[in-house]
């Protein structure tokens, strides 16, 4: 595709292909030093010259015209080149020597510098392009076959001047027909290389930030300080009655509303300075605290930025918060304030504290109902029957030596990795060995597991010589003990045949309905066309299940055997009974018979339980985010209710006190006292409920299989925002209402 990208299409500067590659990298011994032996860490491309013509690196040494020209070529970054070859002088390492994968022997051609600071491209070794060629690789990486996708390999093209990416994919149509026909199963545009950071359907290497989970994080952020800010407002203007004699007397004093107002901002001022520098103690203990939650590496440093944000934090807040009560407290009259008269016509201070009650219950409610209903759709993710087994299951691997996967022509959102075709031998005895482990009660090789992020997909699919619309087809591997292991259900002709090797196929109901079977039986025996050269007869039909995060709908399954394909291997343990000591000691067990078959290959593995709920890492902790701002809006709110419920019963204590003369229960006066705040939640209630529902609504969006949005989470929603206000004024409620009514009545 790359070198008919830049034949056919115009408008573009460069194009530089390039190819992840994962290989143990062996440097072999000279009079200095023995022989090193290193582990693939994931920092080998196979790229085009063009690459250094995109991302530009300081050559050290090397010509970056000529460094990728020739096969069997490597250019090395400074520090990778001195873990290899020890502190020398970068001229003389031109020429040296590298193994990967034992056998691909190149010759280091260039050396460039390490690139500053951090990037999505961690790569520090680049073998030319033309090695493919050159080398066994060919076998692995196909480059003249138009049907195939290698999901290694990305493609990264620079525009020319004035040229948009609307024109590149407008020739992306005619650039199909010319290669995929009339009915290609094959589309392409292009995407900015900036998204690369964020959207894990880019492919490529490299981690990937969440936007979900960093739009979360600012959300919490914003709605605290904005509730900070609310209940410091609700709280100054409650107290207004208090200061009115204070500002009185300074303004008989000749104080006037300008010195009152910057009275009023320098105490916000200060008390946001203060809260500020409190805030950058409790950065790192908070970030440590919150570490599964926030990326490896992200540090906090007070320098320019940080300072500029903190300097721009405080004086938001502090206009904000000072605003107000400097207005307010500044029209006060003196000849009224001195002779105890502290409301002023049209100040509407009561009606402001209820709304900010208001506003900040809505804002509370929005997050209470936002957690129950990502608890309902996580619970409904995690505990919904998928359709197979996972229990006890575990998948063995480490870093594979070739992770060179095609697929024929589909949907495909992560790469593959397979290792040689001489190790699939390998593979056999490891399997033989482990089978005799007392412990483990059956082991398979399959490419994946029924659920996972790999995924290869043909876009072509239907019956052999139907005039019916092609459709996507999803492709597993694995023999006849596929099915059993996983404990799915065969509701219609047979499984497949032992030593059966890709002759017939197992589909799913989802299949054979797309396939236009209402009854399922009926597929029994047709052909499926399952790519464009190849064609297989159905020999049975198997339950559905995910095989998808709830993110993404499953494409209709096939599965077929491909001893070339199944490359994974996944043991059922006979785990019943067993505790955490016995399985570990059973792994090791495992780790033992792989290493000894595989010994210059790291030992990893991961249990199918754990792999699953891996799919949904980010909405767990978009969750964990919420349940954490739900905690502290409803924390903040009820602050600032307490303090206006301590103001209001000492502010209606003679009031109290005339209704418990009069015979007022006090069960009577805890209600009157707390009615207000029940009927104010119950208006934030309504304003929270259409925000909250529209949403949760797109949230739910983004899964293809989701919850409903119950009635039921609205109200019990209410019913925690106002069983958390009764318990935080109840008591100061209460309080007041036991009060002696001769103390009370004699004090004021």
């Amino acid at each position: 595709m790359p070198a008919a990208m830049r034949q056919e299409m115009t408008g573009i500067q460069t194009v530089a292909a390039y190819q992840t590659y994962g290989a143990s990298v062996t440097i072999p011994s000279n009079q200095a030093q023995k022989p090193k032996h290193f582990d693939d860490d994931g920092s080998i491309v196979i790229a085009e010259p063009q690459y250094f013509d995109i991302f530009r690196y300081q050559w050290v040494s090397g010509n970056a015209e000529t460094a990728l020209s020739r096969p069997n070529s490597v250019v090395l970054t400074a520090e990778r080149a001195r873990q290899y070859f020890g502190d020398f002088d970068p001229n003389s390492i031109i020429g040296r020597t590298i193994y990967y994968q034992d056998s691909l022997m190149v010759t280091v051609t260039g050396v460039v510098a390490n690139w500053p600071g951090n990037s999505d491209y961690p790569f520090s070794q680049w073998i030319s392009y033309a090695t493919i060629r050159a080398s066994f690789l060919k076998t692995d990486i196909t480059l003249d076959r138009w049907d195939q996708l290698n999901r290694s390999s990305q493609v990264i093209v620079k525009l020319a001047t004035n040229v948009t990416p609307a024109q590149i994919d407008a020739q992306f149509i005619p650039f199909a027909k010319r290669h995929y026909g009339p009915k290609p199963g094959f589309t392409a545009q292009l995407k900015p290389l900036s998204g690369s950071h964020f959207h894990p359907d880019y492919g490529g290497e490299g981690r990937k930030a969440s936007l979900p989970v960093l739009y979360a994080l600012m959300a919490v952020a914003g709605f605290i300080l904005v509730l900070a800010i609310v209940n410091f407002v609700n709280l100054s203007t409650a107290q207004s009655t208090q200061r009115a004699k204070e500002i009185g007397v300074r303004k008989a004093l000749g104080g006037n509303r300008s010195g009152i107002a910057a009275q009023f901002f320098t105490e916000s001022l200060l008390l946001t300075v203060a809260a500020v520098v409190l805030a950058a103690l409790l950065v790192r203990p908070v970030m440590n605290g919150l570490a599964d939650l926030i990326p490896a590496g992200v540090p906090f440093r007070v320098d320019r930025a940080t300072v500029l944000f903190f300097l721009l934090a405080t004086a938001v807040t502090t206009l904000l918060a000072g605003f107000y009560p400097a207005k307010v407290l500044g029209r006060y009259q003196p000849a009224l304030t001195l002779k105890g008269i502290t409301a002023i016509a049209g100040s509407g201070k009561g009606t402001l504290r209820r709304g900010l009650i208001v506003f900040q219950f809505t804002i509370s409610l929005v997050f209470i109902i936002a957690s129950l209903v990502m608890g309902s759709q996580l619970r409904y993710m995690l505990h919904t029957n998928l359709g197979f087994q996972t229990d006890a299951i575990i998948t063995l691997g480490g870093q594979p030596t070739n992770p060179m996967h095609n697929t024929t022509i589909g949907s495909d959102k992560t790469k593959g990795r397979l290792p040689a075709k001489a190790e699939t031998g390998k593979l056999a005895v490891l399997a033989e060995k482990i089978r005799q482990v007392a412990g483990v009660q059956q082991v398979i090789r399959q490419w994946k597991s029924p659920m996972d992020r790999k995924h290869s997909g043909f876009g072509g699919g239907g019956l052999k010589n139907s005039p019916e619309k092609p459709i996507d087809l999803s492709f597993h591997f694995g023999n006849q003990d596929y099915v059993s292991f996983y404990g799915m259900k065969l509701v219609a002709g047979r499984n497949l045949m032992p030593a059966d090797s890709g002759r017939e196929v197992l589909i799913s109901e989802r299949c054979a309905h797309a396939l236009g079977f209402a009854d399922v039986s009926q597929a029994i025996g047709q052909e499926l066309v399952a790519s464009p050269v190849e064609v297989y007869p159905i020999a049975g039909v198997v339950a559905d299940f995910y095989e998808n995060s709830f993110h993404q709908a499953s494409w209709p399954i096939v599965i077929r055997h491909d001893p070339a394909k199944e490359t994974v291997l996944a043991v059922k343990l006979a785990a019943k009974g067993m505790v955490a000591g016995e399985i570990q000691t059973l792994i090791d067990k495992l780790a033992a018979e792989w290493k000894s078959v595989f010994p210059e290959k790291p030992f990893a593995y991961s249990f199918l339980d754990d792999s699953i709920a891996t799919l949904y890492a980010d909405d767990l902790r978009t969750e964990r985010l919420i349940n954490l701002a739900m905690g502290m809006t409803i924390f903040i709110s009820c602050l600032g209710l307490l303090g206006l419920a301590i103001f209001s019963t000492e502010r209606r204590a003679r009031e109290i006190g005339i209704r418990k003369v009069l015979g007022a229960s006090v069960a009577g006066i805890v209600v009157l006292l707390c009615q207000e705040i029940v009927l104010l939640i119950l208006i934030a209630l309504l304003l929270a409920s259409p925000l909250a529902w529209y949403l949760m609504h797109g949230w739910l969006e983004g899964f293809a299989y989701r919850t409903t949005l119950s009635g039921w989470l609205f109200v019990t929603a209410g019913l925690a925002a106002i069983s958390i206000a009764l318990l935080t004024v109840g008591f100061q409620s209460v309080k007041a209402a036991l009060m002696n009514p001769v103390k009370s009545l004699r004090s004021e």
